[in-house]
């Protein structure tokens, strides 16, 4: 009712502007989806409508989604479902329409002020950050109002409002809220010298019934300091809730810049973090917690070190490593990354070779190694652009249930040929794994997009074939993409 409401005033809103000078903008994204999935129903349909009003310094928008049914794109029914899971899974795909966004927007030279849907950040997201994440499908939005001034040498975030709760757990808090407020301050106190403190109090609903929440108050301190010679940043967090459950966070990240050689260094320390308003850094270049059976934030330190090396503008060094582990040191992580790129003329080639290691003795038993050796090629062929990269990953799991390792060579080759652009992987699995990521001994997945821009507006991705997932990178866009069997359309206009 909420939204319907918000949404009636926003359409009245641009009603009485209609004899104004308005300007308006917009898009459109419209998704086709057939899944080759072991059932009859394997048709999806989406679209998603976006349009933004602005007048002066207003602006009003929103966002329609449609879904024909919803589609999971993290679950697919295949041969190891029972008909129980299979139908339970079919009841969940459903048709579903709502207005996802709306917000009316007001901004000068030092205000800006927002009501309705929203995101919202805090520092690098270690007290607080609201998003919307499209590729895992995970939402934690605001919805509430929101002011921001901005003058010489201050600046100030105050917001409140409400966040889906977590039905994940707790299947009776779906269309559930949290109440979230918070208060942030940042001080220029010389030119080079930034310092800022927050505070944050998120009511955690535990039950809806009985109107019960858990009260969870943040407080922080960060600063920023820079010079000629080098950069630095750092955060300290502590929180505490209704069971006294007490937690901390610090990082901090350091850049040096010593004529040709570029020095950075970060730092973390989490100790019961681990909640859904906090979007903590990884500190690895992987971009990976501890181990995935072990919830980031709860109990994690590390370090990370990295050297960059231009000699020339024809040559590039760069060597990562990080270390991570818990308190006792029963969960670990080391992660190396070298990188070695050279330009020529008129091509490129680029190699690199990742090294990543997990541990878990504490509630796992479990040793995870991956290394992944990758050589890119940029060049020409007739003025056409072309990339071919070529990747050779070894994975290796030590579980109670037995020692496995297998590999998993890919070939990608991206050419850009006038007003169309052609991606087309093959990737196959030579050994057996056990973990639900990976596929049986022998499989292939074989997969291809075009894509092009028609009537200067209008983007179209075209899709067919079979790809296992994880950070899928095609055609200039990367995203985290589900494993998928079929064909994906998706047809994007702006205006």
């Amino acid at each position: 009712m909420r939204k319907i409401l918000f949404a009636v005033l926003m359409i009245v809103f641009v009603a009485n502007l209609l004899y104004s000078e308005l300007s308006f903008s917009g898009l459109n994204e419209f998704k086709y989806i057939y899944s080759n999935r072991i059932i009859e129903h394997r048709d999806y349909f989406s679209d998603k409508f976006q349009l933004q009003a602005q007048f002066n310094s207003f602006r009003a928008g929103i966002k329609y989604d449609l879904y024909y049914p919803k589609f999971g794109k993290f679950i697919l029914i295949n041969d190891n479902m029972d008909d129980n899971s299979i139908e339970l899974m079919l009841e969940s795909e459903i048709d579903e329409y709502y207005f996802d966004e709306y917000y009316l927007q007001y901004e000068s030279d030092y205000w800006f002020a927002q009501i309705g849907t929203f995101e919202a950040v805090i520092g690098s997201g270690i007290v607080l950050h609201n998003f919307y994440d499209d590729d895992f499908e995970t939402d934690s939005r605001l919805i509430g109002g929101y002011v921001n001034p901005v003058y010489d040498r201050w600046q100030m975030q105050l917001f409140g409002g409400l966040m889906e709760s977590d039905d994940s757990i707790n299947p009776d808090l779906e269309d559930e809220y949290d109440q979230i407020g918070a208060f942030d301050a940042a001080f220029n106190i010389i030119d080079n010298l930034t310092i800022g403190g927050s505070y944050v109090l998120h009511k955690e609903l535990l039950d809806a019934d009985e109107d019960e929440f858990n009260n969870r108050t943040v407080y922080a301190g960060k600063f920023n300091y820079s010079s000629s010679l080098f950069d630095l940043h750092a955060e300290y967090a502590t929180s505490k809730d209704d069971l006294d459950l007490e937690g901390t966070a610090i990082y901090s990240n350091i850049t040096s810049y010593l004529g040709k050689f570029t020095l950075m260094g970060a730092y973390k320390n989490y100790e019961n973090f681990n909640v859904r308003i906090s979007d903590l850094p990884m500190v690895n270049h992987a971009g990976q917690i501890l181990e995935h059976s072990w919830d980031p934030g709860k109990d994690e330190e590390g370090l990370m070190g990295e050297i960059r090396f231009l000699p020339n503008y024809e040559n590039e060094f760069v060597i990562n490593y990080a270390e991570g582990w818990n308190s006792n040191f029963m969960v670990r992580l080391s992660n190396l990354y070298s990188e070695f790129k050279h330009d020529f003329e008129d091509w490129s080639f680029k190699a690199e070779f990742e090294l990543l290691e997990q541990l878990n003795k504490e509630n796992a038993n479990r040793w995870y190694k991956e290394i992944t050796p990758t050589l890119t090629f940029d060049f020409l062929f007739k003025d056409n652009p072309v990339l071919i990269k070529a990747e050779y990953q070894y994975k290796e799991e030590d579980k109670i249930t037995g020692d496995h390792s297998h590999f998993e060579p890919r070939l990608q080759t991206d050419i850009a040929i006038g007003n169309y652009s052609l991606s087309v992987a093959i990737e196959n699995q030579i050994g057996e794994s056990e973990s639900a990521e990976d596929g049986d001994d022998g499989e292939f997945w074989i997969g291809g997009e075009i894509a092009t821009t028609i009537f200067n507006n209008t983007d179209i991705r075209l899709f067919y074939g079979k790809e296992k997932g994880g950070i899928v990178c095609r055609n200039g866009v990367c995203k985290n993409q589900a494993e998928f069997d079929g064909v994906r359309l998706t047809v994007i206009t702006t205006f």
